[in-house]
């Protein structure tokens, strides 16, 4: 469903202190597969090349060597296509303020190409899932940031995708909320959608992926199931492979 066969990307950046440019490896040679009815989590810390594959898998960025399909779709020839497919939650999605949930998702139908009725229909349906039904006519400017996040959640399922990537899910929400949004990411997986979860909630990870990757310097480590992954690394938890990996990360660089 989601195919990374060798993937890199670099980018050129300018040196804060000398203003020389220099060359970035963001990702280097990442290989994953993400299959119908599996919730797969990429874990890293920040700046280790997450955003950057979750923008290459959306179409957003091309790699600049290596192959990416979603759905048999190749991203770099048919990018329109696999957007078509996909779903991309961002963590710097914003609301239109004063639209109310149900003139967004109608508003967004209509970007996507989704029959006005059908819209109706899957938006409702979804915010009910979401437990914002209630709230469907209610301008947004008064919302919290768990309800924005709910909004922002349907508006990425309306078009009914085969594939999901969530950066972030759950970040700022409160734990309701959250076990509301970790619900329906089980749903999409029982409906045998392909799910991506970037986080940093390790044993949120552990509950609910099926395989885990964790991403340190551009690479890609594990690619297991979590409980595979902690026998291999004779750990308790995720958080302590993670902190063994960034262990070899800093004595490698040293």
């Amino acid at each position: 469903m989601i195919q990374l066969r060798d993937v890199h990307k670099s980018f050129d950046v300018r040196d804060k202190r000398t203003r020389k440019k220099m060359r970035v490896d963001a990702v280097r040679g990442i290989s994953l597969n993400v299959e119908p009815g599996e919730i797969y989590g990429l874990l890293g810390p920040n700046g280790a090349g997450k955003t950057t594959t979750l923008r290459m898998i959306a179409g957003l960025m091309k790699p600049d060597q290596g192959s990416i399909e979603v759905c048999g779709l190749d991203t770099r020839t048919r990018g329109e296509d696999v957007r078509g497919k996909l779903a991309y939650l961002a963590t710097d999605m914003q609301v239109y303020e004063r639209f109310t949930p149900r003139e967004q998702l109608r508003l967004f139908g209509e970007m996507q190409g989704v029959e006005a009725a059908t819209a109706e229909r899957r938006g409702m349906h979804l915010l009910e899932r979401l437990r914002l039904s209630d709230f469907a006519d209610v301008k947004m400017n008064t919302f919290s940031t768990g309800q924005k996040q709910k909004v922002n959640i349907a508006r990425a399922l309306l078009h009914d995708p085969k594939a999901v990537i969530f950066d972030e899910p759950t970040t700022g929400l409160d734990v309701l909320t959250a076990k509301t949004v970790l619900d329906l990411l089980q749903l999409m997986k029982s409906e045998g959608r392909a799910v991506i979860v970037c986080t940093h909630a390790m044993p949120m990870a552990e509950d609910i992926c099926d395989r885990v990757g964790i991403i340190f310097d551009g690479k890609l480590h594990g690619d297991a199931p979590p409980r595979d992954l902690l026998r291999a690394r004779h750990a308790r938890s995720l958080d302590e492979v993670f902190f063994q990996l960034a262990g070899e990360s800093e004595a490698a660089i040293a």
